[in-house]
C-alpha cells in the first residue's frame, strides 16, 4: 500500500507564504513556531513570508508586524509589501539601506482602482529596477495588457507572477514570451500536464514553487510536482534553485 505520508525528496524554498491574521480570518497558526511545524511536515526548509495585514490593510503596518515572524535561523525570510506611495517606498528604501530587502511584493494591483501603468508606478518600478530588486505581482486580479505593457517598460526588472490559475492558461505563454525576465509561481496552476508543457517550451528555470500558504494548503502543489515527469535536477531548480537565483540578483 502506498504511504499517505509525503515529504519532498529535494530541498524546498517556498516562494509564497502568508503569515498572520486577516481582518476576518484568523491564521491557522498564530506564531512562527506553528508555521515552522507545518513546513517541517512537508519537508520545506525555508519560506519567503509576507504578512496578511500588509496584503489586506496596510503595507507599512503589515511589514512592521512581519518582524515578529522572522528569526536568526534563516528559515523564514522576509518579503516586504509595497505601494507606489512616498511613505511605503520610503519604508522599503530604509529597509534596503539596512541590507534587509532582496525582493518585494506589490500590494494587489487590482485593488484601490490604481491602474498598473508607468504613470502611476514609475518611481517605484524604476527604483526596483535600478536596485536590482525582484518584484512579486499577483495575477488573479491583474489586467493582462496593463501588466505586460508596464513591465516591458522596465526590461531589466525581474518579476515573479503569482497565483496563475487555469483561467489564465491563454495568458501565460504569450506573457512569458513577452516578458523574458518574468518567472511563473505555481501555487494555483493545476491544469494536467501543463507544468511539463511549460517546462518544454520555456525551461524549468522559468518556474518557481510556491504554496500560497495559508491561503492554500502547503503540500498539494509540492506533491503534484513530485509526480510529474520532471527530472530531479529540474525539480530541485523549481523547488529551490530558481528562487535562490532570483533573490541573489541573477536572471536566467
Amino acid at each position: 500500500m502506498t504511504s499517505l505520508r509525503f515529504k519532498s525528496r529535494v530541498p524546498v524554498f517556498d516562494a509564497n507564504v502568508r503569515v498572520g491574521d486577516l481582518l476576518d480570518e484568523p491564521a491557522p497558526y498564530r506564531d512562527r513556531d506553528g508555521v515552522l511545524a507545518e513546513m517541517d511536515r512537508h519537508g520545506v526548509e525555508r519560506s519567503l513570508i509576507y504578512h496578511a495585514h500588509a496584503e489586506s490593510v496596510s503595507p507599512i503596518e503589515g511589514n512592521n508586524y512581519l518582524e515578529a515572524w522572522l528569526g536568526d535561523d534563516g528559515r523564514t525570510q522576509p518579503q516586504w509589501v509595497v505601494l507606489p506611495t512616498k511613505d511605503s517606498l520610503g519604508q522599503i528604501q530604509s529597509l534596503h539601506a539596512e541590507g534587509r530587502v532582496n525582493c518585494v511584493r506589490l500590494f494587489d494591483t487590482g485593488q484601490r482602482d490604481l491602474p498598473f501603468r508607468p504613470w502611476a508606478y514609475d518611481t517605484l518600478l524604476s527604483w526596483l529596477s535600478e536596485a536590482r530588486i525582484p518584484v512579486w505581482i499577483l495575477l488573479p486580479e491583474a489586467d493582462a495588457d496593463a501588466l505586460v505593457t508596464t513591465l516591458q517598460a522596465y526590461p531589466s526588472l525581474v518579476s515573479v507572477l503569482v497565483g496563475a490559475h487555469y483561467v489564465h492558461a491563454l495568458w501565460l505563454r504569450p506573457m512569458l514570451t513577452a516578458l523574458p525576465n518574468a518567472y511563473l509561481e505555481l501555487s494555483r496552476y493545476e491544469p494536467i500536464c501543463e507544468i511539463e508543457s511549460l517546462r518544454d517550451q520555456f525551461g524549468a528555470e522559468r518556474l518557481v514553487y510556491g504554496s500560497w500558504y495559508s491561503r492554500l494548503a502547503m503540500g498539494p502543489m509540492l506533491f503534484y510536482l513530485h509526480h510529474t515527469n520532471l527530472t530531479d535536477a529540474e525539480l530541485t531548480a523549481i523547488c529551490a534553485g530558481n528562487l535562490e537565483r532570483i533573490l541573489g540578483g541573477g536572471t536566467q
